[in-house]
């Protein structure tokens, strides 16, 4: 008898990234991390939430096994990153977040649209509303924006711009609007516009009016694509715009390059898709869904640099930044005017 030459391990492994993932998905539905913020016998949590004592206590275990508790003498308690993602009471709570994507994105329905194909109406229109809450997602990340995409931004903003500066910045499709608010806050001379479709506007307008930033920045509704966006800018910040600019991009980054000022700067995030769509695998994989019901909405990032070239952007050199913040950082440009 033959024996294969390779191993089935990477498929096991797949098995059981899919199993560890339900079980976070459990803990969050479940609410366990609320009680764990420190050591916890099961059987008191059980009496506090209700749940079977024998089976919450297997849960916890593996809960425990994959990395997301502590256990010690019978006790369990949160490790620091479940203690500050998935606690409800954390300023950083993500559980909601992580949820609401795992539904906007999740394949459940992959093997029905291989077989049928996409949705005609969505297919034609190429806008998502049919498929996306945006007022509610932009809501959702303005937790996460700032669990290091701010953080990057703000340090790679530091590398060009005066710290008292009178800086007037445009977040463009800004959705919950933390890029600018944050930035604001950093540098106490700039002010600015945030830019958002008239459904989502609310949720930044509601985000600036919290941190009493209403002073320093004005809500700007309509559809960038086709509306004028403003000009004199001394920065553009244009966080994951592009790559769903479509048949606009062109006309998209001359509005921008139009927009600045001649010392200005453009903030570029874009998902850095290559021409073969085959990375990088987390925006395959997470707009396939979409895709597959009928959008075609990911420039990829040869398109984006042709098209910014074309409206006489140029890319600066960005120093390396400290730890994780590296690998969420963004682009900075400028056009010769």
């Amino acid at each position: 008898m033959e024996y294969p030459a390779h191993s089935p391990r990477k498929f096991l492994g797949m098995l059981q990234q899919y199993r560890e993932t339900q079980l976070l998905f459990a803990g969050i539905s479940l609410k366990v991390f609320d009680f764990l913020t420190q050591d916890t016998p099961a059987e008191k949590i059980a009496s506090l939430s209700g749940y079977d004592e024998r089976n919450l206590t297997l849960f916890l275990n593996s809960l425990a096994a994959i990395g997301l508790l502590e256990k010690n003498n019978h006790q369990f308690r949160n490790t620091p990153e479940t203690e500050l993602f998935l606690n409800q009471s954390s300023p950083y709570y993500l559980g909601e977040y992580l949820t609401f994507w795992n539904q906007m994105t999740g394949l459940d329905q992959v093997e029905e649209l291989v077989r049928l194909g996409p949705d005609p109406a969505i297919l034609k229109q190429n806008q998502g509303k049919e498929l996306f809450d945006f007022s509610k997602l932009a809501r959702l990340t303005g937790v996460e924006v700032r669990t290091g995409r701010v953080q990057s931004f703000l340090c790679a903003a530091a590398q060009f711009v005066e710290p008292t500066a009178p800086l007037r910045i445009l977040d463009l499709g800004g959705g919950s609007g933390m890029m600018a608010i944050e930035f604001v806050r950093q540098f106490p001379s700039a002010s600015g516009v945030i830019f958002e479709q008239p459904g989502v506007a609310d949720v930044p307008e509601e985000f600036v009016a919290e941190g009493h930033l209403e002073h320093r920045l004005s809500i700007l509704r309509g559809d960038f694509m086709t509306d004028p966006i403003g000009d004199n800018y001394d920065l553009i910040i244009a966080s994951g715009i592009l790559d769903f600019a479509s048949a606009n991009l062109n006309e998209l980054t001359a509005k921008m390059a139009q927009a600045l000022t001649p010392s200005g700067y453009l903030y570029l995030v874009s998902h850095r898709v290559s021409d073969d769509y085959l990375s990088p695998k987390e925006s395959i994989v997470g707009w396939l869904s979409s895709h597959l019901a009928g959008l075609d909405i990911l420039q990829t990032r040869s398109n984006i640099e042709l098209a910014l070239t074309s409206a006489g952007f140029r890319k600066m050199e960005i120093k390396p930044l400290d730890g994780a913040i590296q690998n969420l950082m963004g682009e900075f440009y400028t056009v010769a005017k």
